[in-house]
């Protein structure tokens, strides 16, 4: 059966019911599946479970990236990349890896992203190799399609007249400081500097802690940074349950031309969806 749900939300709101979104998108945006989900899952475990040693948060190296990051923002016009997101469910012991594509582009209305994912692997085997599910904003709406389980979710963000930034920290779907004034930054979070750990020499680590929990859908987050792109290319968020998501970006493309078809139109209304659509 076909549902449609139409209603206003409130930020708190949105939090509660598109939670799923932003851990999804969070973890999928920075993941690459150019790695075996086998081996890929070797990895992250390797990674999740390293402990950083962390240096002062007035630091240069905090400064420089932070003003690094605003000034990509003002360059980045878009990017493709294969992504990989990996989510250690701590009670089980249990891992997924969502492994797809990403396309995003800024225009003159704001950015936008799809997120497709086309394999599913949990616990190092291949559950589902042709994987049918898009996270897109398209500028104004996010959607959430999962062919497999035919759900379709659609959250407005951008009513007409209203941009929307899907990384400002606080408010997108994607925190990332990229684009994003280095005080304002340092205003809601404690950023640290830390070595980049294993396998990611040569990379910027960066570590951010709300100084108020009760602000954010997260304990922290964890950036490494690819000073050649000025972009992270490794994300650790950990949820205040403590679990983990795990991302990694790579084959990245910057500032290329892209033609992509940002809209995901809904189901028909005969073909067995549930489809929840929350209008602002």
């Amino acid at each position: 059966m076909l549902t449609v749900a139409y209603r206003s939300h409130t930020p708190v709101e949105f939090r509660q019911v598109g939670g799923f979104i932003t851990a999804m998108l969070l973890a999928g945006l920075m993941t690459g599946a150019a790695i075996a989900p086998v081996a890929a899952a070797t990895a992250d475990r390797a990674a999740i479970k390293h402990q950083t040693a962390v240096t002062a948060s007035t630091g240069k190296t905090v400064e420089k990236w932070l003003r690094r990051l605003d000034e990509r923002g003002k360059t980045l016009r878009s990017f493709t990349a294969n992504i990989r997101m990996t989510v250690h469910h701590l009670r089980t012991d249990e891992k997924d890896i969502n492994i797809g594509r990403i396309w995003y582009q800024t225009t003159k209305t704001g950015a936008r992203f799809d997120i497709h994912f086309n394999m599913l692997v949990v616990d190092g085997a291949i559950a589902r190799r042709h994987a049918d599910h898009d996270i897109v904003f398209d500028g104004r709406w996010l959607i959430d399609r999962d062919g497999a389980a035919k759900i379709y979710r659609k959250i407005e963000l951008a009513p007409p007249g209203r941009k929307y930034d899907p990384l400002k920290l606080g408010q997108g779907p994607i925190p990332i400081p990229i684009g994003q004034n280095p005080a304002e930054v340092e205003k809601h979070f404690v950023v640290t500097s830390a070595t980049p750990g294993k396998g990611n020499t040569g990379l910027i680590h960066l570590i951010l802690v709300p100084r108020d929990p009760k602000a954010f859908t997260f304990r922290r987050i964890e950036l490494w940074i690819d000073p050649k792109l000025d972009l992270p290319v490794r994300i650790l968020r950990i949820d205040p349950d403590s679990t983990p998501t795990l991302a990694v970006l790579t084959k990245v493309s910057v500032n290329r031309p892209m033609k992509h078809n940002f809209h995901v139109s809904p189901p028909p209304a005969d073909a067995g969806w549930t489809v929840d659509i929350r209008k602002n």
